[in-house]
């Protein structure tokens, strides 16, 4: 039996949870100081590789590029108006639409992504949970505050190991805003086209590890 380009192109992804372990396995060797559980991570890979696909983007490779950028960048990347106009353009294919927008003439759009003011956190959360919740008339629209954040990034620290979990000293909290600061100048200092590198160097690496067996 010949498998087919389309059938080799999306075979990872035939098995969706192995698959989606390994895309874990390749974010926390590339980002160890992510402060998600592993469980968290892997609901907002799902999440990410939903979105991937609602922009038409379905191959192994492109699946794993789109998770891998938006775990680097934001994970509400394809809201910014001109990615989100690009990947909606009907005259490119959806992969040749993914490759236009870490193009150098996009950088001033990344460059928005990348600011704090435009991260949106409910983007990790699977795109159906999120419309659903969207819908909802009592919606909380306060916004977050450092603080708020801080005590997000130690309880998810907390979430990693047996409870129970205490609430968060002054320190940890003041360690946390800090880890917070080093994050978003890391993030700002790395380029799209960086992003996209790393992204195609671990998507190949994973195709070529199924294609001979490995695991």
């Amino acid at each position: 039996m010949q498998i087919g380009p389309q059938q080799f192109d999306r075979l990872l992804q035939q098995d969706e949870p192995a698959f989606v372990e390994k895309i874990r396995a390749a974010l926390r060797l590339q980002h160890p100081d992510f402060r998600q559980s592993d469980d968290m991570m892997r609901d907002s890979i799902r999440a990410g590789i939903k979105r991937a696909r609602a922009h038409q983007l379905h191959s192994d490779e492109l699946l794993m590029d789109y998770v891998l950028v938006m775990f680097a960048s934001a994970p509400n990347l394809d809201q910014h108006p001109r990615i989100a106009n690009m990947l909606a353009s009907p005259g490119l294919s959806p992969a040749a639409r993914w490759e236009r927008i870490f193009e150098t003439d996009f950088d001033d759009a990344w460059d928005e992504v990348a600011d704090i003011d435009f991260y949106n956190g409910d983007y990790w959360i699977d795109p159906d949970q999120l419309a659903a919740r969207a819908a909802e008339p009592d919606k909380d629209d306060t916004e977050v505050s450092d603080d708020d954040w801080a005590e997000l990034v130690v309880a998810l620290k907390q979430a990693q190991g047996p409870g129970p979990y205490p609430a968060a000293t002054p320190a940890e909290l003041d360690q946390a805003k800090q880890d917070l600061v080093v994050a978003l100048d890391r993030r700002q200092a790395r380029t799209p086209q960086d992003w996209e590198k790393e992204a195609r160097a671990v998507a190949e690496d994973l195709r070529k590890a199924a294609s001979s067996g490995k695991p």
